[in-house]
């Protein structure tokens, strides 16, 4: 899997750790020239879709059921809403095995921050509703485009996830901003288990050396996708304020970029260029120093439904600045970061803090390390292992009763 983000490394991390438990994983993914063909790892043919550097699956066929049913699984884990979700429910209902699905991506939000068609989105739900055999929802014409967008997609996530034995939510703070409109049977929160690679003694120093930042200059990390749902256009402004007090720090953007245009002009517009670093998308190991290198970690989101970059800040024992209350209050490390509100001004303020207060940057980032240290991979394995027992249990029980 070449490209990463959260629920990359979300399937990463579950497969490694199910092996070591005992459990072998298939992973069913849209194929991508620079993967490398396994065993466990089945490549469907997939296609560009013009957002970020995002691949899709091709429509789900019989054939490919077929190559899934030879693997033999007992459960079937769905991560995605796309084609490659619809196949692992499609194989799910075709070979009458327990149906898992993780609500990974706050979908409403992707959906208005990238303003995705509506008319699109509702030909796709069509579709979607065909195959499955279900009725898709009429539009009311005095919507506007940004209503009839939602609602599409809440009834495309309601098709989709209500046909699982079980739904894992990382957190609960996506129910929180949904509020009543999100709805799923047999929820479970289970979020994701992260590990961060260890760093030696010159981390530090050799990352900030080898992008020229001084030794005693006070840095933002942001680490993530430079892309319109991350709040990007909420960091930048924000380290504008910073620099107003602090005219030494340095705001370090550590990602790939989908549109660098709009990246390059909120950074001209706050005027930060001269003191932002951006690195582009780096292996683990490299993050790891960028974690080290760091005084502050800023996560300006406010569309994820965990970050994991979060728990990995935190076990490098930086102070996490949230913008999302929802995930300050119930996210995995709840409670044990600081939170900056949605606008620039508060936001640097919550930011500035620990880059001046170096008892409460110390505080706050041992309070998240302790946190983030009880969410292992080894224990997101077990609990999910736990979800599958209990799925299998149910769908034999529902058997035998049919039988009866």
């Amino acid at each position: 899997m070449p490209r990463r983000d959260g629920v990359v490394t979300a399937v990463q991390t579950l497969t490694t750790a199910m092996d070591e438990i005992g459990h072998e994983s298939l992973v069913v993914v849209p194929r991508h020239h620079d993967q490398d063909a396994t065993d466990t790892l089945l490549r469907l043919p997939s296609l560009p879709c013009g957002i970020a550097q995002f691949r899709i699956g091709t429509w789900p066929r019989g054939r490919h059921v077929e190559r899934v049913a030879r693997w033999q699984p007992n459960v079937i884990h769905v991560h995605t809403p796309g084609p490659i979700g619809l196949l692992g429910i499609f194989a799910a209902r075709a070979l009458t095995l327990p149906l898992v699905l993780t609500y990974h991506t706050d979908l409403c939000a992707y959906a208005d921050a990238y303003r995705l068609p509506p008319h699109i989105l509702a030909g796709l739900l069509r579709c979607y509703a065909r195959r499955l055999g279900m009725p898709s929802p009429r539009k009311d014409h005095s919507w506007s485009p940004k209503v009839y967008r939602r609602t599409v997609v809440e009834a495309a996530t309601k098709l989709l996830y209500g046909t699982a034995d079980t739904v894992i939510v990382p957190t609960d703070a996506v129910l929180r901003r949904a509020g009543t409109s999100l709805t799923f049977p047999r929820l479970r929160i289970v979020p994701t288990g992260v590990t961060l690679p260890a760093t030696g003694p010159d981390a530090r120093a050799n990352f900030r050396a080898r992008y020229r930042i001084g030794p005693d200059e006070p840095t933002v990390l942001y680490v993530g996708r430079l892309n319109r749902e991350k709040g990007i256009d909420l960091l930048t402004p924000a380290f504008g304020e910073i620099l107003a007090q602090l005219p030494t720090a340095r705001l370090v953007l550590v990602g790939s970029t989908h549109d660098d245009r709009w990246v390059d002009r909120l950074i001209a517009r706050s005027g930060i260029a001269e003191r932002t670093v951006r690195t582009g998308q780096l292996p683990p190991s490299a993050v790891a120093e960028a974690y080290a290198a760091a005084d502050v970690f800023a996560f300006p989101s406010r569309t994820d439904t965990q970050g994991l970059v979060v728990q990995e800040a935190a076990l490098a024992g930086l102070p996490v600045v949230l913008a999302d209350e929802a995930l300050h209050r119930s996210g995995p490390l709840a409670g044990a970061t600081l939170f900056g509100g949605h606008q620039p001004a508060e936001y640097a303020a919550a930011l500035t803090q620990p880059l001046t207060d170096h008892r409460l940057a110390w505080l706050a980032g041992e309070a998240g390390r302790a946190r983030a240290r009880r969410n292992t991979p080894q224990a997101y394995a077990k609990r999910l292992a736990g979800v599958y027992g209990e799925s299998l249990i149910r769908r034999r029980h529902a058997e035998r009763m049919l039988i009866a």
